[in-house]
């Protein structure tokens, strides 16, 4: 196992975002030439107090950028259902993941895709019809919508709801 590639995490949580570099750089209080280094291995080894800017407005764990990465299907938990998880887990482990989840994991879970729900909603909106912006948001909520479907149906059926 390797040590996390810094730059490429970092254009892998930007992406999902949805954020341009510039756009990362300014809400995080650094220059646009520190997150290009960064993310094309220009630098190396960033200081860790722009690192702690970035991961705060990306809203991850500083040591998410350190932390090697774990095999594919390896080292996740229920617990860790996350954001992040939900948009890039494949669907046979996400719906698997689910049904080992928690009820209250999953509450936890569906709030958060609602959040994300209308957070795109809202980035849709800022967009001209037709662009492929617009479209890619557009995307990003058909996905969100169907997770959080999925999410609503294992609560529906969970062992924890059968037993109260």
């Amino acid at each position: 196992m390797q040590e996390r590639d810094v730059g490429g995490y970092l254009i892998r949580v930007r992406r999902t975002r949805m954020w341009t570099q510039g756009e990362l750089a300014q809400e995080a209080g650094v220059s646009p030439t520190t997150v290009s280094g960064i993310e094309s291995g220009k630098i190396s080894r960033p200081h860790f107090g722009t690192l702690r800017k970035l991961a705060r407005v990306l809203e991850v764990n500083p040591q998410d950028f350190f932390e090697q990465e774990p095999a594919e299907g390896v080292g996740r938990s229920p617990a860790a259902l996350s954001l992040r998880w939900a948009r890039s887990t494949r669907d046979l482990e996400f719906e698997r993941e689910l049904d080992r989840a928690s009820l209250q994991g999953l509450k936890r879970l569906i709030r958060i895709l609602e959040e994300e729900r209308g957070r795109l909603q809202g980035l849709y909106g800022e967009f001209p019809p037709g662009s492929e912006e617009r479209l890619r948001v557009k995307g990003e909520l058909r996905h969100i919508a169907a997770r959080s479907e999925s999410v609503s149906t294992s609560m529906l059926f969970h062992p924890e709801r059968r037993e109260g």
